[in-house]
């Protein structure tokens, strides 16, 4: 198995000439697709959503991913809006070509987290509602301060939705205190990809625990199952 390397171009430069440019000098053929030319993806038209396919294709290039905002908003606020919205990414994202798009779990207080189940659970039952039959598979990034930020709250929404595949970012997990392989364990059977970035933090004793440590054997993981 080879595998697909994908990027957020956004992260070179907002321009999509250059973020193009960026990813041919880095021989890499797929884009996460955040931001481009001042927009959020989630803001973009659908005539610009045809323009930025025309642009990708003509150089050989793909979106894989919609990295979009969607779940990025408080447990608290109004919901009926960020789902209509959300609804017109999924027109977006098939005009783009993606078959993927991240979604989040929603912030929730630090405190009491597990009592705002219910309501994350009813808001992801929607949005996955609203994306079935559509051709796009929903993934969930574990984020921190997101009701999904560590490992047993991430399984709690994929048992539920089993539908729902993972986006598995070790680097976000650190942040969160939550160990890395334990994380694994959990989350490997709904993988659907990975973030690739470091991070690291300081524990007692000046123990350290750094992202890129458990990229190998994920990725050999990964490579067996597929």
């Amino acid at each position: 198995m080879k595998f697909k390397l994908a990027a957020f171009a956004d992260e070179v430069d907002g321009n999509l000439d250059k973020q193009i440019s960026a990813m041919i000098e880095n021989g890499i053929e797929y884009l996460e697709i955040r931001g481009v030319d001042g927009e959020n993806v989630s803001d973009i038209s659908e005539n610009k959503a045809r323009e930025i396919r025309q642009r990708l294709e003509a150089n050989g290039l793909a979106v894989w991913s919609v990295g979009s905002p969607f779940g990025k908003i408080g447990i608290g606020d109004d919901f009926a809006p960020h789902l209509e919205k959300f609804k017109r990414q999924i027109e977006t994202a098939n005009i783009l070509g993606a078959k993927h798009m991240r979604i989040f779990s929603f912030y929730v207080p630090h405190e009491n987290t597990e009592k705002y189940s219910d309501e994350v659970m009813s808001r992801l039952g929607k949005f996955l509602e609203a994306a079935r039959g559509s051709g796009i598979l929903l993934c969930h990034e574990n984020e921190k301060g997101i009701y999904g930020d560590i490992a047993s709250r991430c399984g709690e929404i994929h048992k539920n939705f089993p539908e729902i595949k993972a986006v598995f970012d070790p680097a976000n997990f650190i942040q969160c205190g939550q160990e890395t392989k334990s994380a694994w364990e959990i989350l490997a059977p709904y993988v659907e990809y990975m973030h690739i970035k470091d991070a690291c933090r300081t524990v007692r004793l000046s123990l350290r625990e750094r992202a890129r440590e458990i990229y190998p054997s994920c990725l050999k993981i990964m490579r067996e199952r597929c």
